[in-house]
């Protein structure tokens, strides 16, 4: 039967009665999913005694609602509370939070699966190693799979730089763990709320693991928006959420360095990525100004342009041409992008160019170290035998530099003469 929401867990109870984990799931309006996420919890190989499945309804409207409660009556490790719809995940999950009763809690959402042996052996992982967070391996339910750059190898003491590529909620966190340092997900309106807490966790944990032996969790591709929080994205709430997580990690990473590459992948990941062909071009004007306005805000307030270096070479031309509040040449640039069109490669002075469209009335814009933007008719940019390459490793320049006949012969000239280049 459905339950009220919970009060705050009693903190003598903080051994789960025997549970091992709690997996916390917020339900909103996912009903076409729901059985099939809750399926493949309920057969975990952890004993029924072992786990329990809080659902969170945040005022479903679809039926989801129900359906919770008919499981809840059929299998008594489904536990559900009803709250009015806050509209946002991070309610929910708090509420799950606060009720579950497990040494552990896994947060997952209504629309995915698990393994079946995904609890068992997070958990088995997590108690041999003193694990405080064990960051699971990912993959889609269906579809290509990505690069896998985060899940190469299991590590017991996973590297920031690497954990930051995942901020997901779908992680074990060791219960004891968010209790002492008060870690508790944004509630209200707040993009990226998950990415904001899994920083603080990744940060204040003794030891976060990654575990890349296994498919753990299975991640749906959900092409109708249905989940709880989609809505248009408002760039400056959007952008304020990434300051927030700068803000955590220049707080907590004792290495600079580390902060840095941390930070530059947040910018890279979650600010740049609104420039790219599949978003920028179709953006009405007003809407590219407000994304370049939030961006560059961002940019100037929390990220050294020094940085900028170290971005492969298509971010850093984004990245210098929002710093410069380059709208125009941003939406061609994409368009190009888009359209797959090679941009032109050029020698100037022994330094590369890209010839971006946009640019004709600045044609000697120096966007970064390394890098120079120059209009289509910049008479001067001749080919030349270059005195020093930057960034020409194959990952960084493709496919523009290989497309183009000077960037392939530039390439064929460093590999002949082995002059060491720089990658960014």
């Amino acid at each position: 039967m459905p339950e009220e929401p919970a009060p705050p867990p009693d903190p003598v109870a903080d051994d789960g009665a025997g549970i091992k984990v709690s997996v916390v799931i917020p339900v909103y309006n996912t009903r076409p999913y729901l059985a099939e996420c809750l399926d493949s919890l309920l057969a975990q190989d952890l004993a029924a005694d072992e786990f329990e499945i809080v659902a969170v309804d945040d005022g479903s409207t679809d039926g989801s609602g129900e359906l919770l409660d008919e499981y809840a009556e059929r299998h008594s490790q489904v536990r559900v509370f009803h709250q009015e719809n806050s509209g946002w995940p991070g309610r929910p999950r708090n509420v799950g939070r606060d009720a579950s009763r497990g040494a552990f809690v896994f947060f997952a959402d209504s629309d995915d699966r698990l393994a079946p042996e995904a609890l068992r052996r997070m958990y088995e992982f997590a108690t041999a190693h003193g694990s405080d967070v064990v960051v699971p391996k990912i993959a889609p339910l269906e579809g290509p799979r990505a690069p896998d750059h985060v899940w190469r190898r299991t590590q017991v003491d996973a590297e920031l730089t690497r954990l930051i590529y995942t901020l997901g909620p779908w992680k074990l966190f060791r219960k004891a763990f968010l209790d002492e340092h008060g870690l508790r997900f944004p509630e209200g309106k707040v993009r990226l709320e998950d990415g904001i807490l899994t920083t603080e966790a990744y940060l204040a944990a003794r030891r976060v693991s990654l575990l890349a032996d296994h498919d753990y969790y299975l991640k749906r591709a959900q092409p109708d928006g249905g989940n709880i929080s989609a809505s248009t994205v408002d760039p400056e709430e959007y952008t304020a959420s990434i300051a927030r997580m700068i803000d955590i990690i220049r707080t907590r990473c004792a290495d600079p360095s580390v902060a840095d590459t941390m930070i530059l992948t947040l910018y890279r990941r979650k600010g740049l990525k609104w420039f790219g062909p599949d978003r920028f071009p179709r953006y009405r004007p007003e809407r590219r100004e407000a994304w370049v306005r939030a961006v560059r805000k961002l940019a100037e307030t929390h990220v050294p342009a020094r940085l900028d270096e170290m971005l492969p070479l298509v971010h850093r031309t984004r990245s210098v041409l929002v710093r410069h509040g380059e709208t125009e040449a941003l939406a061609r640039l994409g368009a190009a992008q888009q359209r797959g069109d090679a941009l032109p490669v050029v020698l100037v002075e022994g330094w590369m160019m890209l010839q971006v469209p946009g640019l004709e009335a600045r044609p000697h814009l120096l966007v970064a170290p390394g890098l120079r933007l120059v209009a289509r008719d910049d008479a001067t940019a001749t080919p030349r035998p270059p005195g020093r390459l930057v960034s020409l490793g194959r990952r960084y320049v493709a496919p523009w530099v290989r497309r183009s006949a000077i960037g392939r012969r530039c390439l064929a000239w460093a590999r002949r003469r082995s002059v060491p280049h720089r990658k960014s």
